[in-house]
C-alpha cells in the first residue's frame, strides 16, 4: 500500500512541477546529469591543454621533449587519457537519449 501511495504521491509532485510524466521528468534529469559531468571532464581536459599548450595527440607526440617531470607527464597523461575516454562514454550516453 506504501508503494502505490508514494507512486502517487511522484506522479502528482512531477505533474505540479509541470513535466508530462515521470519518464519525462527523469529523461531531463538524466540529461542535466549528463551535461554537468561532460562539462567537468571538458574542463578537466581544458586545464590539460592550457598546461601544456596543445591538445593530447600533440602532447602524446611531444612527450619526450617536455619539460616536467617523468612522473608529472604520465600522471598528466593517464588524467588526460582517462577524460578523454569518460568524455566519448559520456557523449554516447547522451546522444542515447536524445
Amino acid at each position: 500500500m506504501l508503494i502505490n501511495e508514494q507512486s502517487l504521491a511522484l506522479h502528482e509532485a512531477v505533474e505540479q512541477m509541470g513535466y508530462s510524466s515521470v519518464e519525462d521528468f527523469a529523461l531531463i534529469q538524466a540529461r542535466q546529469q549528463l551535461l554537468q559531468e561532460i562539462n567537468i571532464c571538458m574542463s578537466n581536459i581544458e586545464k590539460l591543454e592550457r598546461k601544456y599548450g596543445v591538445d593530447y595527440a600533440d602532447f602524446c607526440k611531444g612527450f619526450q621533449k617536455l619539460t616536467q617531470s617523468i612522473f608529472e607527464k604520465e600522471d598528466d597523461s593517464a588524467e588526460w587519457n582517462a577524460e578523454l575516454k569518460q568524455l566519448g562514454i559520456l557523449q554516447k550516453r547522451l546522444a542515447r537519449l536524445a
